[in-house]
């Protein structure tokens, strides 16, 4: 007959008890195997077999040294390793960093691994005191925060659009294909994005040119009449003019890769023996994610459906200072503005040097 109480499902995600040690030293006295005990407790094998390594012991009897399993050491050796990890829910603990981390991304709209991975770089609070990404996550699922999930806007999106291919493409200048393999790798600093954010539909709206600069991630706004190509040509060249004269374009601004936007249809006029420009494939906006990623983070500030002429400069300055003072990952946790400042310092002395650059 069977057992009223027979469950086929394995207990998972729980330690084991110090009861269940004991009752497995019991069985294996006995001669129980493994897979026996494995069935009564409703663990599964490799778990009864780990416990069992862990809780052997060497003893001597009758002048014999064997190995046995017992319960006290298995429980010992488990509350040692215990020690390592972190009680995340021992009262006031980590209440100052959750404090930290909230006041991060209510305040300064930071995320969960940005805060984290800053607070580890800075040593701003001792690791037992701390808790990782993960649980950070784990908690804000539980409720257990100030911070709620429409406080973390950044979502996985997935476009269900098919590819298109078309066989009349538009010839705005180089393709992307012909750029140097190097650009790709980031290891070279002077490789810019470029892009246009856009408010309304309304030709007569401005338009926000975004440039992103691929190695230190640094990002830059500005402000064209229109989306009209000479606007658009008038507005880039100003910005190249403004880099000061005692750093070589060469340097700073070697190649810039746009989107395949009409606007972008007279930038070719700007090239020089010094400035590449390229263009992307159409419906290719991967060959330029560090600027789309960035374009994304200005919308939490300035969402779309905002006419840019109702935009003032200094929403647009305090927008792109928060995108350029934000710890990111890929940069080890730097801004993009410390970043762009060793990758500058490589350059030239900045101390003896006036460098003058719109960001």
């Amino acid at each position: 007959m069977d057992s009223i109480n027979h469950n086929t499902s394995l207990r998972t995600n729980k330690h084991l008890s110090y009861a269940e040690r004991f009752h497995i030293e019991k069985q294996l006295q006995a001669g129980a195997s493994k897979l026996s005990i494995a069935k009564a407790l409703g663990r599964s094998r490799t778990t009864i077999h780990a416990e069992i390594q862990r809780g052997t012991v060497e003893q001597i009897k009758a002048g014999k040294r064997v190995m046995v399993y017992l319960a006290d050491h298995g429980q010992a050796k488990y509350e040692t390793s215990r020690k390592g990890s972190f009680n995340t829910r021992k009262a006031g603990m980590i209440t100052p960093f959750l404090t930290w981390v909230e006041d991060q991304v209510l305040e300064h709209k930071w995320s969960f691994d940005a805060a984290v991975g800053y607070a580890l770089r800075k040593c701003l609070f001792v690791r037992n005191e701390m808790v990782s990404t993960k649980t950070l996550y784990n908690y804000l699922h539980e409720d257990l925060l100030r911070v709620k999930p429409m406080d973390l806007p950044l979502v996985l999106r997935r476009s269900m659009r098919k590819a298109i291919t078309r066989k009349h493409k538009k010839n705005l200048g180089k393709s992307i294909e012909l750029r140097d393999e190097s650009v790709l790798t980031r290891e070279e600093f002077g490789n810019w994005e470029l892009d246009t954010v856009r408010g309304i539909k309304d030709k007569h709206d401005e338009v926000i040119i975004s440039l992103l600069e691929r190695k230190a991630r640094i990002y830059v706004t500005l402000r064209s009449p229109s989306a009209k190509a000479v606007d658009i040509k008038n507005t880039l060249h100003n910005w190249l003019l403004g880099f000061s004269t005692d750093i070589s374009l060469q340097q700073l601004c070697k190649t810039i890769t746009a989107d395949n936007g009409l606007e972008f249809a007279s930038i070719t006029e700007l090239e020089t023996e010094n400035l590449q420009i390229f263009f992307a494939h159409p419906y290719a906006a991967w060959e330029r994610g560090s600027n789309e990623r960035h374009n994304g983070l200005l919308r939490r500030i300035i969402p779309k459906g905002t006419p840019i002429r109702d935009v003032s400069e200094t929403t647009l300055r305090r927008a792109t200072d928060w995108c350029n003072s934000l710890p990111r990952k890929i940069l080890n946790y730097r801004t993009p503005q410390e970043a762009f400042v060793e990758e500058v310092k490589k350059l030239v002395d900045l101390q003896s040097v006036q460098f003058d650059i719109a960001i």
